[in-house]
């Protein structure tokens, strides 16, 4: 099994685009079969009180949905997975031959001799069992979800338009934009041609129009081709995403106008920039 690989020394948190890529692929996945218990392999990957697995399996998927960077799995018996797959962390459907694969911290065992390994080389990542009323209490304060009405330029100028933060590190900020990392941050940010670093307070209504605009453009692209694979990211089929072909600035020498692409460092992270074409 191909547990990924470090590109250029650098790992990716898997964003919004990576993580519907891999929930899509596990409610598919998963059909009507059921989830028959929850096992952990390494200490903390699994958050739970113990007497709740026995309560909460066997059960069938009553839906799955994402919020931000979180996978939420309700179960029919009344409980629901949390699953955060931080740094390396991954999904991979696979048959069940009784013994764990190299880095698999956790596995969920499904009817028809199937089994959802969690593979996770750096160990951050987790997955909490916990009563699905108690769901929205243990999820961060979390902003608005970049794909849905909700999200617009009014909203984000009511968020954010008065903040001196430069508008990439707002852009990060969980508690006013759902899901966004540091990729598509970049990406979004050069579609609207909009400097990095400019403060919030210094957009104009124009600007936010543009970067929400390119918000939505880029994540449903983002979505078409199965997300990004840049480090770990795998789909639950253990293949790669396919958006890392069309990225337009990260991680590029050139931006697609021919322009010298610039990385600089902005709190405590790679921002990749044509300072032409983002005056």
């Amino acid at each position: 099994m191909d547990t990924g690989a470090v590109y250029g020394g650098i790992l990716t948190m898997p964003e919004l685009p990576e993580v519907q890529t891999v929930l899509s692929g596990v409610i598919q996945k998963l059909g009507s079969r059921q989830l028959l218990g929850l096992e952990c392999y390494y200490p903390g990957t699994v958050i739970d009180k113990l007497d709740l697995r026995d309560q909460a399996f066997p059960a069938k998927l009553r839906q799955g949905y994402r919020r931000g960077k979180y996978m939420i799995l309700e179960l029919a018996s009344g409980f629901a997975l949390i699953i955060h797959l931080r740094m390396t962390g991954k999904l991979v459907w696979d048959e069940d031959d009784g013994e764990p694969k190299a880095h698999e911290r956790a596995a969920i065992p499904v009817e028809g001799g199937f089994r959802l390994r969690f593979i996770d080389i750096r160990t951050f990542g987790k997955i909490t069992l916990l009563p699905t009323l108690q769901v929205q209490e243990a999820l961060p304060k979390l902003g608005a979800e970049p794909l849905q009405l909700g999200f617009g330029a009014a909203y984000l100028s009511d968020r954010i338009g008065k903040s001196k933060r430069p508008i990439k590190t707002a852009l990060l900020d969980q508690s006013v934009v759902a899901g966004l990392g540091n990729i598509y941050a970049c990406e979004i940010l050069y579609e609207a041609g909009v400097d990095p670093f400019k403060p919030c307070n210094e957009l104009s209504g124009d600007d936010f129009d543009r970067i929400v605009a390119a918000t939505k453009l880029i994540l449903a692209q983002a979505l078409m081709h199965n997300g990004t694979s840049i480090s770990d990211f795998r789909r639950v089929d253990d293949k790669t995403g396919g958006f890392q072909n069309f990225l337009k600035v990260y991680q590029r020498e050139s931006c697609p106008q021919g322009h010298e692409v610039q990385k600089v460092k902005q709190a405590g992270r790679s921002t990749y920039l044509c300072p032409i074409c983002q005056k």
